[in-house]
């Protein structure tokens, strides 16, 4: 007979083993109450069912998004309510998509910044050319200045 979704049959580390996700992050969230319906055997261990295992999945995706356990929290609290949330949980994931969408252009800006200084880079170093960028090849620097003591230590 085969066993229904909802009834549990998982330990953590099966959960574990199953999501890649650590068993400590898998007790976190339950320990956050972000696992709604997780069972305890008479030992007090917990038990996951296919059903813990859909919750699981879908906190760690919000989690991985940037969503702060708070907010994750209240999205679960949201679904817990029904249908009449749907609104609300679509406005909290529109906001999130939207810093999502921020901090990839703030990355990218990041990214063309690095690659832009790695051609300037190789070019230098393909035509052994002194490095212009570099504050202490300016007019004002030249030898003027030390290696800062930090540095030299650091060598």
């Amino acid at each position: 007979m085969e066993k229904s979704s909802q009834e549990p049959k998982y330990t953590v580390k099966d959960i574990a083993e199953i999501t890649g996700l650590t068993k400590h992050t898998i007790r976190y969230y339950d320990d956050q109450n972000l696992i709604p319906f997780v069972s305890r055997d008479d030992r007090n261990i917990r038990l996951f069912s296919d059903h813990d295992l859909d919750w699981i999945k879908m906190v760690h995706s919000l989690r991985i998004s940037g969503l702060p356990i708070k907010e994750v929290r209240h999205y679960i609290e949201m679904c817990l309510q029904g249908d009449e949330t749907i609104p609300q949980r679509a406005e909290l994931i529109a906001k999130q998509e939207k810093e999502l969408e921020d901090k990839i252009h703030e990355y990218y800006t990041q990214l063309m910044h690095i690659k832009q200084k790695k051609a300037y880079y190789q070019s230098l170093t393909a035509e052994q050319q002194k490095d212009s960028w570099n504050p202490m090849h300016g007019s004002d620097c030249g030898n003027k200045y030390d290696m800062p003591p930090n540095i030299k230590a650091a060598r």
